[in-house]
């Protein structure tokens, strides 16, 4: 920008200088003229006087002496153009001068110039003629000087032009480029802020030097970028905040623009439908291949709607859907998508029905059974009978209670409102106390029940009360389903900051189909066998429930004939 205002600068200084110089040129040229011809005017009055005050006979020889005075050439021509006296040359060989312009502008307006080639001494001469009478007689005075003097001086102005003009245009260019280096300076500090602004360091400002239009510039344009500032700060203020928010939202969010190119996809709907890279500007369809959802997309239903999708993985999502409105022109502008996903409230109320009706077969089957021995016992007279169906209904009315009680302990460590008695608890000891209880039960089957630890000191945070029944209940399966002669191994270890405890046993195993489903209440791998050993079916379920609630984890490793490995690790 300086080098083209230079240049800009420069050409009108020069187109000034050279027009101011052109007409410099021609005043005093014409000065010059002038001058030249007052003096040869006057030095033609002072030889019409001579000739007035003279006697002479030939007009040749006055010119001559008239030269000799004034040291110009002298030509004295009749009012018909004949020459009848000349300094330089004989008069009679002259030719007629009638139609020179000096002749004629003198004839006519007393004075005449002209610059022309003289033919009779071959030499640029510049000529003044001027109108006198003489003895009655119209004459022409005619005085030529040579032209060399004048383009002499003309030269030496024109020099003179130049060398100032040269001189006046190295000052100025040297004064432009000073002069324009301080006018810009503040531009070009403008734009240095203005990209570095735009790089987004929204802090800088202009230092403002002067009060002028630039100064007044770099006033408004510090103005401009603290409003663009707290513009852009709160504009990503709201940004993060909303970020934040979509990020921190289980319910998946999708704007899609009115094309349905997406605009907007938050992480809980990324992991909905398995999408692992950046999809904003993509059609729905191309990262969603779903054409239900698309339809209801096109539909633009305002009502929740339930659909099931199999793609990455089965679920059950709720769906609503909104038009996105600008409230400036009231024009929609796109579509907003609020997706829940309802899978594990679908399983939980399954799981609910399952273990109502569970729950309704467990009791019905006790109670049936304690019902029909009870009507069957009014017409019973034998004393043994008597006593064995009493003994059945004392047995199925204790399964009814395991059962009831089982359900009961279950329900409170659902229950979120339950608050356990947490206290430091000595594992060991803990072990060792259960490995009492249950030695009977093992005795009775010719079981060998072993403790095998490396560590003594080993302290976890849990409710006493249920973290022995959670071992009782492992301990009671290993031994229900082992074989007798079998062995069951209580194992402690510490790792780290973590202990944990292994209930192994050499029973009949499971099988691995069933694994998966170990935890969930009322499952049995064989339920048969598990009623007639006493068993609820919910003794697993209890155990997962108060691991979770100690902050640990369970594992199952088990080989049908082999044996099975409960491992529980909970943290010290």
């Amino acid at each position: 920008m300086r080098k083209k205002l230079l240049i800009f600068t420069m050409t009108v200084l020069i187109a000034t200088i050279v027009l101011i110089s052109f007409l410099f040129y021609y005043y005093t040229k014409n000065l010059l003229i002038n001058t030249v011809a007052n003096e040869l005017d006057y030095q033609a009055n002072i030889a019409i006087d001579f000739i007035n005050y003279s006697n002479f006979n030939d007009f040749d020889e006055i010119a001559k002496k008239i030269k000799e005075s004034i040291n110009k050439r002298v030509t004295i021509i009749k009012d018909d153009g004949v020459v009848v006296g000349d300094s330089d040359v004989e008069s009679s060989k002259m030719e007629n001068h009638k139609d020179r312009k000096e002749f004629l502008e003198a004839i006519y307006h007393g004075k005449g110039i002209s610059f022309r080639k003289s033919s009779t001494v071959n030499q640029m001469l510049f000529y003044y003629a001027k109108r006198f009478n003489y003895n009655g007689q119209i004459y022409i005075m005619r005085l030529a000087m040579k032209f060399d003097l004048i383009k002499q001086i003309q030269k030496n102005i024109i020099y003179f032009l130049f060398v100032t003009i040269i001189m006046a245009l190295i000052l100025a260019s040297s004064l432009a480029w000073v002069f324009l280096g301080k006018f810009i300076e503040p531009i070009r500090d403008l734009t240095k802020i203005a990209t570095i602004i735009s790089m987004g360091d929204y802090d800088k400002r202009i230092k403002i030097k002067t009060k002028d239009e630039i100064g007044q510039l770099g006033h408004s344009f510090n103005i401009m970028a603290a409003r663009l500032q707290e513009t852009i700060l709160d504009l990503e203020d709201k940004k993060n905040k909303l970020i934040s928010i979509l990020k921190s939202m289980d319910d998946g969010v999708i704007a899609l623009d009115n094309n349905e190119k997406i605009i907007l996809i938050n992480p809980a709907a990324k992991k909905m439908f398995d999408i692992k890279e950046d999809v904003t500007g993509k059609h729905f369809i191309e990262v969603i291949r779903n054409l239900e959802l698309e339809e209801l997309i096109k539909q633009n239903t305002e009502d929740e709607i339930e659909i099931k999708i199999p793609y990455p993985d089965i679920k059950y999502l709720k769906i609503k859907i909104t038009k996105i409105i600008n409230e400036k022109n009231n024009e929609s502008v796109g579509t907003l998508m609020v997706i829940q996903d309802i899978s594990k409230m679908k399983m939980l109320e399954n799981m609910r029905s399952e273990f109502v009706a569970n729950v309704s077969h467990e009791l019905k089957t006790p109670l049936t059974s304690i019902k029909g021995f009870a009507e069957t016992l009014k017409d019973v007279e034998d004393e043994n009978v008597r006593k064995k169906f009493l003994d059945i209904i004392n047995i199925e009315a204790e399964r009814l209670t395991r059962l009831i009680n089982d359900i009961l302990i279950l329900s409170e460590l659902e229950n979120k409102e339950y608050a356990l008695n947490f206290e430091k608890l000595n594992v060991l000891e803990i072990l060792e106390e259960i490995q009492y209880i249950m030695k009977p039960l093992a005795e009775s089957k010719n079981i060998e029940i072993s403790l095998e630890t490396n560590c003594y000191d080993v302290y976890v945070y849990g409710d006493r009360d249920k973290f022995k029944q959670m071992l009782i209940n492992l301990l009671d399966n290993a031994i229900k389903y082992t074989n007798e002669g079998g062995k069951v191994k209580i194992k402690l270890e510490k790792i780290k900051n973590q202990v944990i405890i292994s209930i192994i046993d050499n029973g009949i195993g499971i099988p691995k189909e069933h694994l998966p489903r170990l935890f969930e209440r009322f499952y049995r791998v064989d339920k048969a066998r598990s009623r007639s050993l006493g068993g609820t079916g919910l003794g697993l379920a209890i155990v997962k429930h108060v691991v979770n609630l100690m902050q640990g984890k369970i594992d199952v490793e088990s080989k049908v004939g082999e044996g099975t490995t409960f491992k529980i690790t909970l943290p010290l």
